[in-house]
């Protein structure tokens, strides 16, 4: 313990005192910090439970900043689904050279962004589809009440990590606005983050819903890749945008592939809705992407029974991170065949005997599925 030289201690330094709005809302640790807010973990002294607070800078009346800051309000207020962040309450802080502060207060979600995964490593197939389906169903959401988002990407969106729940959920609505609504900004002025918009956005063109959608094909292709689909400066990125389409990752699942070409695709009206995102993704989830293909036993031309056949990924050269899962999918469909023509081989050599004199074809244990129509096929193309 420290003393003075007459033997006194001095007063002790007391702790400056939390920030409480509202008289209610205690705020603790900054969880983030972006350019239009700061979130901070906070304590409900009320109700007594954990929020996160959003707090906006302060503003002066009828500034573009506090329209939009009382517009997010409006549009949180709207919606209600399990991938948004749900807002429990707001209010506004009246500083004495005039300027207000807008706060909202909001779900905590216990998780990082997404943003924050992705410098962890790279999703697998099913893994980017199930945080790609949350967020799309909770656009469809969004879209269904006319209200673009604006803003699709990693940062904004939430990882849960619950078990029975959402994935993921969808996150700040600062420059979202109503479809077709008189904007905040200036006339041509472009919001968003420029690595994830659309050629629309990039134009200065009118938004619609295939703007977000757009923007999630984008964020889908970083979690496969670990990169943002377009880099460089913001003019390189921009212009790229209206030149090219983003590069599909290669060795992609083939239904993955398929959706997210149509996600990122020029023209607006050929992308598919959110819903129909929503539901080719829940497809991809419900047949995950590394099933093991086995095949039935058949017997050796000497009559002894060949083993079980198990289709396995074709070796490639080795790589890292999460990626690795990604070809496992299509590494079986290359293993696949190869038995397919091993088998083919087998079959030939059962149906001629040593003299060439055709025999009858064996019984064989009926396979389902497409695989099963080709050994049909090919058992049929050999009969004498």
């Amino acid at each position: 313990m420290l003393e003075h030289v007459d033997g006194s201690r001095p007063d002790p330094v007391d702790a400056p005192e939390p920030e409480v709005l509202g008289d209610r809302y205690r705020l603790d640790a900054v969880m983030g910090r972006g350019g239009m807010a700061t979130v901070h973990r906070a304590r409900d002294l009320l109700l007594d439970r954990d929020v996160a607070v959003k707090v906006f800078p302060p503003v002066h009346e009828d500034t573009d900043d506090l329209l939009r800051n009382r517009a997010e309000i409006r549009v949180l207020a709207t919606l209600s689904h399990p991938g948004l962040v749900t807002l429990h309450d707001a209010g506004t802080v009246h500083h004495d050279d005039g300027s207000q502060q807008v706060y909202l207060v909001m779900e905590l979600v216990d998780g990082p962004t997404l943003a924050e995964a992705l410098r962890e490593g790279v999703l697998g197939v099913d893994e980017t589809a199930a945080v790609g389906k949350d967020v799309a169903e909770a656009l469809a959401v969004v879209h269904e009440r006319e209200i673009i988002h604006r803003d699709i990407k990693p940062a904004n969106i939430l990882l849960t990590g619950r078990n029975g729940g959402p994935t993921a959920k969808l996150a700040d609505f600062g420059i979202a606005r109503l479809a077709g609504a008189t904007r905040l900004t200036m006339t041509g002025m472009t919001l968003g983050t420029v690595s994830y918009l659309s050629p629309e956005q990039a134009t200065g063109s009118a938004l619609g819903p295939p703007s977000d959608v757009y923007g999630l094909g984008l964020v889908l292709i970083e979690c496969l890749t670990g990169r943002p689909a377009f880099s460089g400066t913001a003019a390189e990125v921009a212009a790229a945008r209206l030149t090219t389409s983003p590069e599909i990752p290669p060795h992609l699942d083939a239904r993955l592939a398929d959706l997210l070409a149509r996600m990122t695709r020029m023209a607006a009206e050929e992308r598919p809705t959110a819903q129909e995102v929503a539901d080719d993704l829940a497809a991809i989830t419900a047949a995950p992407s590394d099933e093991t293909l086995v095949l039935p036993s058949v017997e050796s031309p000497g009559g002894d029974p060949l083993p079980p056949t198990r289709a396995v990924p074709v070796a490639e050269p080795p790589s890292t991170g999460r990626w690795d899962r990604v070809r496992s999918g299509r590494a079986a469909l290359v293993g696949g065949a190869a038995v397919l023509l091993v088998g083919g081989a087998v079959l030939v050599g059962q149906l001629v005997s040593g003299d060439g004199t055709p025999q009858e074809p064996p019984a064989y244990p009926r396979v389902q599925g497409t695989l099963g129509e080709s050994l049909t096929q090919l058992q049929e193309s050999v009969e004498p």
